[in-house]
């Protein structure tokens, strides 16, 4: 995974099977079945059932049904036991930290065989996604997942809490310092009680992992070995001074809640006015779009000037840009109010 993504829907092991056998006019449907965990905020679920309805309707010699089935990990856990059932689902929606493992453990097949049949190579096929996407469903050159539900890390700002602080709504933070000093004039406090963080981050599992890798990133370094998935950086010094600047944002500058925060907890504080900035998922946008009562901006991560930062910002434009007839003109920081 990098930080730019987080999922990759994976070909199960009945996948090659049941769409190669279907005849052209069965006179019954073959049926599958696709797994998919919802972890961020918004419609997600509702969304997958409407497009599994629109597949049905395109494919009636195929009848396809979306299984919701929790988190990554509980995805993960039900797809093994499916397995070990005899009942394989067709595919999943999974974290693409899952692809070596199961790759390894002989639990998902390529697509080659699927690509070339409908007439594409493996490249003219991953053509059609950014490349910074390709690491979540690429291995050995073999296709093994189709890039689905990317994201990347985005800050949102409330621009009113901007202009009541004496901060430029139209000038976001664009790096640390100035994120961090923006946090300080940002909080409130009614004696020793805090009555608006100046920003949140979720640090539960696993969402805590992906905001910390994209800190890593800003700071100029990696997490892991991208081309060698064995090898981690754990105690880099990018990596330590991304965990100290998080770290800082909590004790140090006291702008942060301490403890753990769950994704949902962070967005429910920000719609309320308790944060008046937060770093959270591109997939969270919509949910904010519908419910924020108030004018908001969105920016990039603060620090991050580097070629994976420009992937992020395509991926982030591409999907704004999805929303045009709200968004109207787009830019860097576009008000979203």
């Amino acid at each position: 995974m990098t930080s730019t993504t987080r999922r990759s829907v994976l070909a199960g092991a009945a996948l090659a099977a049941s769409f190669a056998v279907a005849p052209a006019f069965a006179q019954a449907p073959t049926e599958i079945e696709l797994f998919f965990p919802v972890p961020v905020d918004g419609q997600l679920a509702r969304d997958m059932t409407a497009l599994i309805k629109e597949f049905n309707e395109k494919n009636p010699a195929i009848k396809a049904t979306p299984v919701y089935t929790g988190s990554y990990d509980e995805t993960l856990i039900k797809t093994r036991a499916a397995m070990k059932a005899g009942k394989p689902p067709a595919a999943v929606i999974m974290s693409a930290n899952f692809l070596l493992d199961l790759k390894i453990e002989g639990e998902i097949q390529k697509l080659d065989d699927l690509i070339k049949a409908d007439g594409k190579t493996n490249d003219a096929y991953m053509g059609q996604f950014f490349r910074a996407l390709h690491g979540n469903a690429v291995l050995d050159r073999s296709v093994y997942g189709v890039p689905f539900h990317n994201s990347t890390p985005l800050l949102y700002v409330n621009a009113d809490h901007f202009k009541e602080a004496g901060l430029d709504p139209e000038k976001l933070p664009t790096n640390w310092e100035e994120l961090a000093a923006a946090a300080r004039k940002l909080t409130k406090r009614e004696g020793d009680r805090v009555t608006r963080w100046g920003i949140m981050a979720p640090s539960n599992y696993d969402y805590g992992g992906w905001i910390l890798q994209a800190l890593t990133q800003s700071n100029g370094g990696q997490w892991f070995n991208v081309d060698y998935g064995g090898e981690v950086y754990y105690d880099s010094p990018s990596m330590l001074g991304a965990l100290t600047f998080w770290s800082d944002l909590v004790a140090k500058h006291k702008v942060h809640p301490a403890g753990v925060q769950a994704g949902g907890a962070v967005s429910t504080a920000f719609l309320s006015g308790q944060a008046s900035m937060m770093l959270l998922s591109t997939g969270s946008l919509t949910h904010i779009r519908t419910n924020a009562k108030f004018p908001y901006k969105v920016a990039f991560d603060a620090g991050r000037d580097d070629e994976r930062g420009a992937a992020d910002r395509h991926l982030v434009l591409h999907v704004l840009r999805h929303e045009g007839d709200l968004v109207g003109e787009l830019r860097v920081g576009a008000d979203m109010g």
